[in-house]
């Protein structure tokens, strides 16, 4: 096989490893601007950009997909199997490419990771945020409010409405 048809074949996943990289780097900074946001304590704000977020996510999640199916074809087309992982697909493409591809993967992992790690966080965040507006409510109310734990021991809260707001059907 000639390397011109070598390079055809691997160029494309070359350019949808480098979208991935991107859109890794977009979720990172939509990430990082909601933890901001977080901070600031702009709930509407934070909301909007969990959207953005989701969308970005969704359109990742193609990126994925086309990725996957570039790597199964691959790995048909050098006679392996189509559902192999490009880290193992790697030594088999050639040799002047498998440097490039290495890079693209750990540099697509390594925002793979660090991007989880920002979304833990903003998690944490937002999970503390809750409770501690369910502690001051429950400060100010206390008699409207009962903990309760799921059979999994996940502690919920109860809501008593007060008898002056309910209404009659």
């Amino acid at each position: 096989m000639n390397s011109a048809l070598e390079q055809h074949e691997w160029e494309p996943l070359v350019d949808v490893l480098r979208d991935e990289l991107q859109e890794y780097g977009g979720l990172y900074n939509l990430l990082d601007r909601q933890q901001e946001e977080i901070f600031r304590r702009e709930p509407d704000v934070v909301i909007e950009t969990n959207e953005e977020i989701e969308h970005y996510m969704a359109g990742m999640g193609e990126l994925r997909l086309k990725r996957e199916e570039m790597v199964g074809a691959l790995a048909e087309r050098y006679d392996c199997d189509k559902d192999l992982s490009l880290k193992k697909l790697i030594p088999e493409l050639p040799e002047f490419a498998r440097p490039l591809l290495q890079a693209l993967v750990d540099d697509v992992n390594h925002m793979v990771d660090k991007t989880r790690r920002k979304a833990r966080q903003n998690f944490l965040l937002l999970s503390r945020t809750m409770e501690l507006t369910q502690e001051t409510i429950r400060s100010l109310q206390p008699d409207q409010y009962t903990k309760t734990y799921s059979k999994k021991g996940r502690v919920g809260m109860s809501h008593q409405t007060p008898s002056r707001y309910k209404t009659f059907v």
